[in-house]
């Protein structure tokens, strides 16, 4: 089973943007027509529209519940999927006599990264990993993840750049307190105009996550 970004309202977007656009440049020329009340009218208008536009993905963000998507079932961003299809915990990883121990415990996700596209390859950029919890979000582990790449020289990342058809598989490391229940990835590219598309702003509500252990 795949899980898709609805792009349908990220059209709506655009639109809105480009429709924005238009009405500057009409602000700008009659400004320089010393059309100023008429100027004044189209700003208005415009910020009329976003203040009604950005109410209203904060309201959906407000009531949209969590998606949370089983190990080995696809959350796609277009041509571009990725699932969780293991997940081990170690309390320390690397060489015997010098390892790498950790603060709790380490959750070595193993992810697979797959491409749809046709004809072209691709990556997906800036895309990032975190562990969530009901509590908080932890950042992939420097010293578990150094341990692991240590003895997994082959290990890829979530950017890597897949050709049609392809798909690899990438662990991230994390270092988790033990009493930690409820966790998930969650893959994010960050701030980006994304924040401002009906459904997929992520103020407000939790995110989307992979599961990575029951509860």
């Amino acid at each position: 089973m795949t899980q898709a970004i609805d792009f349908r309202f990220e059209l709506l977007f655009i639109f809105l943007v480009l429709i924005s656009a238009i009405a500057l440049i009409t602000v700008v020329a009659l400004t320089l027509r010393a059309r100023r009340s008429a100027a004044k009218r189209w700003l208005m208008v415009v910020g009329i529209g976003w203040a009604a536009y950005v109410s209203l993905v904060f309201l959906v963000a407000a009531v949209t519940s969590q998606r949370i998507i089983p190990i080995d079932q696809d959350l796609c961003f277009d041509e571009m999927c990725f699932a969780v299809v293991k997940v081990q915990t170690a309390s320390q990883l690397g060489p015997a006599q010098r390892p790498a121990r950790a603060d709790g415990t380490f959750y070595v996700v193993t992810v697979r990264a797959s491409s749809r596209a046709h004809g072209r390859a691709q990556s997906e950029k800036g895309l990032r990993a975190q562990l969530w919890s009901p509590e908080r979000m932890y950042d992939v582990s420097a010293i578990g993840q150094s341990a692991w790449e240590a003895a997994h020289p082959q290990t890829a990342t979530l950017t890597t750049r897949l050709g049609p058809g392809q798909a690899i598989y990438t662990d991230r490391v994390f270092d988790v307190p033990l009493q930690a229940t409820g966790l998930g990835l969650v893959l994010s590219h960050g701030f980006t105009p994304g924040y401002f598309v009906i459904g997929e702003c992520p103020l407000f509500h939790r995110p989307t996550i992979l599961r990575v252990s029951p509860g």
